[in-house]
């Protein structure tokens, strides 16, 4: 998601306050050499040492962003005293599609990541960890962006609350399963450090509703023509 938000100019307005969002539990990488989301973060194939490399984060105009937005203009679109045109039937029915979870099988890893991985070699390997690191970056933005909807929207519209609480437990799944594509590298994104440490982007409620339909319209375009692919290549992004 975060990535198509990264594609359409924002507003030029910057939060340092960090709002305070929970962590997803993204696995046990403490064997793992931790990057803090450097886009030019250099993989190796050397065993890693028991101390965890630590590099800092590299700003670009390609860098996933962290995401805030106007919470009080969200709860007064989806109020159903002020805003009478709201069609709560579909919001129902989409709540319904989440709760079913249609995605909880696509990310299923096998021997094809790791031995994948091991074949990658020079400017390849590089380009590859870079790719996961970003796409990584971008969902979990996702998620913290998601989460703190689905939190600030409970007594305003119950429904739309939890359709953002589950749009956050995707992007957290997608998330940490990219986090996992990198342990394959013998690397891993400090998840917890880009939560505290990462300036957040103000985002204009139409332009997240704009970059969320997107985003999941080409996710499921994606997934619907590349589903009879089993390859780590395809099967491990499909659904980002």
């Amino acid at each position: 998601m975060a990535a198509e938000m990264a594609l359409v100019k924002p507003i030029s307005k910057f939060s340092n306050v960090t709002p305070k969002f929970g962590n997803p539990r993204m696995g046990n990488y403490s064997k793992l050499s931790t990057v803090r989301m450097s886009a030019s973060a250099t993989p190796t194939t050397q065993k890693p040492s028991k101390k965890a490399n630590k590099t800092a984060i590299k700003e670009t105009l390609l860098t996933p962003r962290f995401y805030t937005t106007d919470f009080d203009e969200m709860e007064t679109l989806f109020n159903t005293e002020i805003n009478k045109n709201l069609n709560q039937t579909e919001f129902e029915a989409l709540l319904q599609e989440f709760k079913t979870d249609y995605n909880q099988t696509h990310f299923v890893r096998n021997k094809e990541f790791k031995e994948a991985a091991d074949k990658m070699e020079g400017p390849l390997r590089q380009i590859f960890v870079e790719f996961l690191e970003r796409s990584c970056t971008a969902e979990f933005s996702g998620f913290l962006l998601y989460k703190e909807l689905g939190r600030r929207l409970k007594k305003t519209n119950p429904v739309v609350a939890e359709i953002f609480s589950l749009m956050s437990r995707d992007e957290a799944r997608h998330a940490g399963f990219l986090n996992k594509g990198l342990s394959d590298f013998n690397l891993a994104l400090d998840l917890g450090f880009l939560t505290k440490a990462r300036k957040y982007t103000f985002f204009k409620p139409k332009f997240i509703f704009y970059a969320t339909y997107l985003s999941e319209k080409i996710g499921h375009n994606f997934s619907t023509t590349g589903r009879q692919s089993c390859g780590p290549d395809s099967s491990a992004y499909r659904s980002t």
